[in-house]
């Protein structure tokens, strides 16, 4: 879950400077776009032949008995069968309530199943006419396309849907599913009669998607106590082993040096309901450099391990919900003069080390509909003193503690070129925190108008709300130019009892102006300034201080 948190390093304190370690921080990726199906079917199903019945003439028809069907009940079945007994009946006639009955099926996605009439005498027994339903199946799979991805992987994900009664819909839904898949650039399937009546051969046909992404960016969303400003390379590929695992590294520097971060996490489904084991390793190092401090030799360094599993129990186009649950073990340590060790930060033992030891449980919620989408993410931490994990005298901070982190976010459509973002998040908790637990507010991704993590606290809240204007489109309809103006606020507080004082000011608010220009596909330029409504006492000459930020990528 902490790819979805994801916790961003130091902030800047004025004028006390004290190295913090990585402030947990909200989900700051775009939410996904409302999904929308494709204009046409991906999977062309072939007409089944029509049974065709002999000339009967006319036979005295006492009772019709169908058999086969396991989808509908008695009852629901003789409602068609009623009208057509006790009578004579032609060919025609028969040939309407077999064709009812496979209407019943079709219109319940099951549109393979077979419907015949068994006339192996004429008159039948006792008049008593044997109508078979042969409910459909899969009789086999055939993957066609496939260059590095395992075809069982597509197989077993295809056969979740796939059971008997075959349930087409349910079929084509778990296609799209692959089609949304970033494995995948496309996918189409053909559903073939098979050699048996009810039975039919799927063949699906997919274009894999290039398994290499990366992307290079600069932006100032960085304390300027370390530099304000930063570059990032993000490398990632998918599908090492062909099961659809991936492996993710980002490598950030600030332009002052005084931040170095690197991070490599390592992802690989357990199960065909799309479970995910992740292995996550970080590195950091922190400088001060601002100027007025940079004689100190003021630095930090902190290793991060962590181990989590994701579970989708909810999974479809339009609607996902998942549970995870991991572990995270964090070291990290401070210094003065570049060598000598040396608390900055509450919780910190005479050496400047902290250690936390954290059970993490999140769910995630994600529901996508025409006019947009909802997103609703929660996770829950509970801090252990395992691994030599930080341990104090209350009320000291340690790494023994419970919080509660929760996001929910809409994306509403207004009208074609007016898309309307609104976003809550919090923190609470019972407890005193290490300073890397705590809620951080201020800078591009949170607060606009105020520097990087102008505050943090205990517990905190942000709200956030913005109309996302498109003023120019690419050919294919994707916005090329948006202009977003906003309102910020967030406030954080701390627990009575933690000796660790905030300063005065701790409720922010801004309102501004953004830019997002996408001049050709694949590059991302952003440009904002933010009004900082309350001017905090102790705000700086950084251009964060004065209101101003921007991010620029670069997609390959």
């Amino acid at each position: 879950l902490d790819s979805e948190f994801s916790p961003l390093s130091q902030r800047d304190v004025v004028p006390n400077p004290r190295l913090r370690d990585d402030l947990p921080f909200i989900y700051t990726e775009p939410l996904p776009e409302p999904f929308i199906y494709p204009p046409e079917s991906l999977i062309y199903i072939e007409p089944r032949p029509k049974p065709e019945l002999p000339d009967l003439g006319q036979i005295q028809v006492a009772k019709i008995q169908v058999t086969g069907s396991t989808v509908f009940s008695p009852e629901e079945l003789k409602e068609i069968v009623r009208p057509y007994e006790g009578r004579n009946l032609t060919s025609e006639q028969l040939a309407e309530v077999i064709n009812q009955i496979a209407q019943l099926y079709s219109v319940q996605g099951y549109t393979t199943s077979g419907v015949i009439a068994k006339l192996d005498q004429i008159p039948p027994p006792d008049g008593v006419v044997q109508i078979q339903v042969t409910e459909g199946s899969l009789e086999e799979i055939r993957i066609e396309g496939t260059r590095r991805v395992n075809p069982k992987y597509i197989r077993n994900r295809i056969l979740l849907n796939a059971r008997k009664p075959l349930d087409t819909a349910k079929l084509e839904e778990q296609l799209r599913l692959l089609h949304i898949n970033p494995l995948f650039y496309s996918v189409k399937a053909k559903l073939q009669n098979g050699t048996r009546n009810g039975q039919s051969i799927l063949t699906v046909r997919v274009t894999e998607a290039n398994p290499f992404e990366g992307s290079i960016n600069i932006d100032s969303y960085s304390p300027p106590s370390i530099g304000s400003e930063h570059l990032g390379l993000n490398l990632l590929h998918r599908n090492l082993t062909g099961n659809g695992d991936k492996i993710d590294a980002f490598y950030y520097h600030t332009t002052t040096s005084g931040k170095e971060e690197f991070d490599i996490s390592y992802q690989i489904p357990l199960n065909i309901r799309n479970g995910t084991l992740q292995l996550r390793a970080n590195r950091t190092r922190n400088q001060i450099t601002q100027e007025s401090l940079n004689t100190f030799g003021i630095d930090g360094k902190s290793e991060l391990y962590e181990l989590s599993f994701r579970q989708p129990l909810i999974y479809t186009a339009q609607e996902e919900f998942a549970l995870s649950g991991g572990f995270s073990y964090k070291d990290g340590q401070t210094f003065i003069f570049n060598n000598i060790l040396q608390p900055f930060s509450i919780g910190a033992d005479a050496n400047g080390v902290t250690r936390t030891s954290v059970f993490r449980f999140g769910q995630d919620y994600l529901k996508r509909d025409v006019q947009g989408a909802w997103s609703v993410r929660s996770r829950f931490s509970f801090g252990t003193s395992l691994l030599d994990a930080t341990t104090n005298p209350s009320p000291i901070p340690d790494s023994k503690f419970f919080s509660w982190l929760g996001q929910i976010q809409r994306f509403q459509r207004l009208d074609e070129n007016h898309w309307l973002l609104v976003s809550f998040d919090v923190q609470l908790t019972p407890d005193s925190l290490l300073p890397s637990e705590q809620f951080a507010i201020g800078g591009g991704q949170s607060i606009r108008g105020y520097r990087q993590y102008a505050r943090s606290g205990d517990n905190g809240f942000r709200f956030s709300i913005e109309d996302r204007i498109t003023l120019g489109r690419f050919g294919g309809g994707f916005p090329t130019f948006q202009l977003i103006p906003f309102v910020d606020l967030g406030k954080v507080w701390n627990n009575p009892n933690n000796p660790d004082p905030l300063p005065k000011q701790t409720f922010l608010v801004s309102t501004g102006l953004e830019l997002l220009w996408r001049p050709i596909p694949g590059v991302n330029i952003r440009l904002g300034y933010g009004f900082p409504i309350i001017d905090l006492d102790d705000r700086g000459t950084n251009a964060q201080d004065e209101g101003f930020y921007f991010g620029v990528n670069y997609y390959f």
